[in-house]
């Protein structure tokens, strides 16, 4: 039961991904989002960068829709061909609606009567879970083979630092720890509002205790307790899969289908297809995480940077190990640009050799990209960065576990977990924490 998608190198997607994709189109991008069942999306044909796409205002288009479904290496071709429809009868069927404005007829396509059955004959349950899926396309970093932005979702330019001044400002000779854990204490002081298509919901808080139990991906429904337990599994055979790459034996075929498998899955969860999954690309990935080889050639973006995240989980609190955040760019950008605007505002005016390997991702969505005062390298498919901010959330982690108060109680709240009770802070709660902050 899956899409065939020709000009992706026959790359496959879920059936039902792709109707709660179609669905989450009307609901997004339409003037009707309850016409889905019965409603027409223009074909949108064209052969041109999808960043082009988007500027022409094609968002709502086939074409604009299924570039988002295949894989990044593949986005700036055309993916609805003539092939592409008649291979994939079971879903679309051609259409025409006449243009209200130029009276002429524009080529369209429908959901069959087959695959709204199909949508009905799922549970609720499967169907919520798919349009999570395919929201997480439409929020997540949106890469394509140019360097021009794909901007789906709305974005703009936040200055950070006008809601709340930092409440600590080390002088500029001071040791980069001394920043991070001013910018500890700036984050939880800092209200939250947490924020959908840059719209707030719920209500603003503060702390990281609170931040935390605010987070959501991708969408609101999807809460920081729903999140948890759909990450669990994926986390779990992650894990297992870092066991066995630990632990030097040959992969059996079971063990390759499960490497395959929870890779893929793990790029569904994030919203970031990824071509070349491989058993061996995924192997590769992980020791690389395990080894922390910054000089890896193993594959590193805003997908494989999940895999490698969720692998390590399980080395939580261990000797010798790093715990990894999945460095995109919503996480990069509540790290640097905060440590910027403290850098600034103590009288630094160039980095020089602070915070050696962190670096930039590309990003547009909510509040990013973010403007920064001091030049910042680039961090995008980097395995030096990808450690550098695992040894930065080391840091915060110290902070929030062992910083004091005058009284000499916890300064920090612990984390909250997903069962009810709470616990020490973990590299995965601050990298949720920073995620939220940097949309």
């Amino acid at each position: 039961m899956h899409m065939t998608f020709f000009n992706a190198n026959n790359f496959q997607a879920p059936r039902a991904l792709y109707i709660a994709a179609w669905k989450v189109w009307f609901k997004r991008f339409s003037n009707d989002h309850y016409a889905w069942r019965e409603g027409k999306i223009p074909l949108g044909k064209d052969d041109v960068p999808l960043h082009q796409l988007i500027e022409q205002g094609k968002r709502f288009s086939l074409e604009v829709l299924t570039r988002i479904m295949v894989p990044w290496s593949y986005r700036d071709t055309n993916q609805v061909t003539d092939d592409f429809i008649r291979m994939n009868p079971a879903v679309l069927r051609p259409s025409q609606f006449i243009d209200p404005e130029s009276g002429k007829a524009i080529d369209a396509a429908r959901l069959t009567d087959q695959a709204l059955d199909y949508w009905d004959s799922m549970t609720y349950t499967e169907q919520d879970l798919y349009l999570n899926f395919a929201e997480a396309r439409i929020q997540a970093d949106i890469e394509s083979p140019s360097d021009e932005p794909c901007i789906l979702d709305d974005s703009g330019v936040e200055i950070i630092g006008e809601d709340i001044y930092p409440p600590v400002i080390p002088d500029a000779s001071a040791s980069d720890d001394e920043f991070i854990r001013a910018m500890v204490a700036w984050i939880d002081e800092d209200p939250f509002q947490p924020l959908y298509q840059k719209k707030p919901v719920g209500e603003a808080v503060s702390g990281w205790h609170d931040r935390l139990l605010g987070f959501f991906w991708p969408k609101p429904r999807t809460g920081y307790l729903e999140y948890c337990h759909h990450a669990s599994p994926l986390i779990y055979r992650a894990g297992l899969l870092a066991d066995l790459v630990e632990s030097g034996k040959e992969f059996t075929l079971e063990d390759r289908e499960l490497a395959i498998k929870t890779a893929n899955e793990i790029f569904m969860f994030a919203g970031v297809p990824q071509r070349e999954v491989t058993w061996q690309n995924v192997r590769e990935v992980i020791e690389t995480a395990l080894k922390q080889n910054e000089n890896s050639t193993a594959k590193m973006n805003s997908g494989w940077t999940n895999v490698a995240s969720k692998a390590l989980v399980s080395r939580e609190g261990l000797d010798g190990y790093l715990p990894l955040m999945s460095w995109n760019s919503r996480v990069s950008s509540s790290v640097i640009s905060r440590l910027d605007f403290l850098l600034v505002e103590a009288g630094v005016t160039e980095l020089g050799d602070r915070f050696t390997g962190i670096g930039t991702i590309p990003g547009w969505g909510g509040t990013r990209p973010r403007e920064y005062s001091l030049r910042w390298p680039s961090g995008y498919r980097s395995w030096k960065t990808i450690f550098a901010a695992g040894r930065i959330a080391e840091k915060i982690k110290d902070v929030l576990n062992n910083e004091k108060d005058n009284q000499g109680d916890r300064k920090y709240a612990p984390m909250p977990l997903a069962g009810g009770e709470s616990g020490d802070w973990t590299t995965r709660g601050i990298q949720m924490v920073l995620f939220s902050d940097g949309y």
